[in-house]
């Protein structure tokens, strides 16, 4: 028996779990032992319940104001707190003792960097496992994240200097090897639940894809209003700005539509939904809705494009942080949708939707991609993730035999 930790420190909402627990459920079929150390317990609680044992992950909870949105991976970590020594070792050491308490053989580390460093100490084995956005790629010099600013290369090079130095003072501090550039925190063969296509920081050769695994959080299923008009789904969240004027674009439209907003109050859902537009305050089943859907309108998270996509539905994507600004111009850059940057008002939100559902070529581009990915299945890239996780684990076990 393997057992597994996987561990989360940055990052918001469900995706980090519902790529995950799928992983475990097949781990833990096969009698290997699963365990999660989380960002947010409040979800492990809501994915996890009482199938596996979780924790709260050591994370650093004074952090210095960041004078700047961060311009890449080094940045977000000086602005999680990688910029003050003393959180940064007790973070490490915290990750340590729970190492020496709960014995892992393996760690799975989903935007847990800090893990990582810790895993490095310990000589535990370890496998990056994300979407993408989660682990830049490697090389000498970590890429901006912000493309449409104009970040001086310097700029760049001196704060991914500052994380590799914060990080080397912490080896040292307890007698760990040194990292020789800050890409070396991750190890090798990334295991992405993603594909190239959609990979935040573009196609990369030294990585594992296996294809999205999604739709952990679909907890009940939805029926399309009656009547004539195209059928547009809509996945929103309450904290995203452009979300009123989404629903007030869809109302005001000829469309057939749905919309789920995860908390949405009944406020909201009782001002917008009409006879041809439903709102949905939980997630719904994605997949019976997208065999007829004729667009899908979202603001960019890895799990909704990837499901769309594979059922060749063309979308129009709103972003407002950085990860999905990224992942959205991947959609952009296959011809499979519209992207919002600026303007979102009623109109251009409108003016973007005619677009995808009356341009073929758009639709052909997301068609192509479904084409493409038409024998993927959810059960093939957990088992390649389980796969990866167990080889990674043995590698290191048939090392240390043979070093003794």
């Amino acid at each position: 028996m393997t057992r597994v930790l996987f561990a989360w420190e940055m990052g918001a909402n469900l995706g980090h779990l519902a790529r995950s627990v799928p992983v475990a459920d097949r781990l833990r079929g096969a009698g290997h032992g699963v365990s999660f150390a989380v960002r947010d317990t409040r979800m492990a609680a809501q994915c996890l319940g009482r199938r596996f044992s979780y924790v709260q992950a050591p994370l650093i909870t004074r952090r210095g104001g960041a004078r700047r949105a961060p311009a890449s991976y080094a940045e977000m970590l000086l602005s999680d707190g990688w910029s003050d020594h003393a959180a940064l070792l007790g973070q490490t050491g915290a990750w340590l003792n729970f190492f020496a308490l709960s014995r892992p053989d393996v760690l799975v580390a989903d935007h847990a960097p800090g893990a990582l460093l810790a895993a490095r100490l310990a000589g535990l084995p370890s496998v990056a496992f994300g979407s993408g956005f989660e682990i830049p790629p490697a090389g000498t010099l970590m890429p901006c994240i912000r493309p449409w600013e104009s970040i001086a290369e310097e700029r760049l090079m001196n704060s991914e200097q500052s994380a590799l130095k914060a990080a080397n003072a912490v080896l040292h501090a307890l007698n760990g090897r040194p990292l020789v550039r800050l890409a070396d925190l991750f190890p090798a063969s990334p295991v992405l639940a993603s594909f190239p296509e959609l990979d935040h920081y573009g196609a990369r050769s030294d990585a594992c894809y296996t294809g999205s695994i999604h739709g952990l959080a679909a907890s009940s299923t939805g029926m399309w209003p009656e009547g004539e008009g195209r059928c547009v789904f809509a996945y929103l969240r309450m904290d995203q700005p452009a979300t009123p004027a989404v629903l007030e674009a869809l109302a005001l439209s000829n469309v057939r539509a749905l919309c789920v907003v995860p908390g949405a109050p009944k406020a909201l859902v009782s001002k917008h939904a009409t006879s041809r537009l439903q709102i949905f305050g939980q997630p719904v089943d994605m997949a019976p809705l997208l065999v007829e859907a004729d667009a899908v309108v979202s603001y960019g998270g890895a799990g909704v494009i990837a499901e769309s996509l594979l059922a060749g539905v063309p979308m129009v994507l709103i972003p407002s942080q950085v990860e999905q600004y990224l992942g959205a111009k991947r959609v952009d850059a296959l011809g499979a949708g519209k992207v919002l940057e600026s303007e979102r008002g009623v109109l251009a939100i409108n003016a973007a939707l005619e677009a995808v559902l009356n341009t073929p070529t758009i639709r052909g581009a997301a068609q192509q991609f479904a084409k493409k990915y038409q024998a993927w299945t959810p059960a093939r890239a957990t088992e390649m993730v389980a796969r990866a996780i167990l080889d990674a684990a043995q590698r290191h076990e048939d090392a240390s035999r043979h070093l003794a």
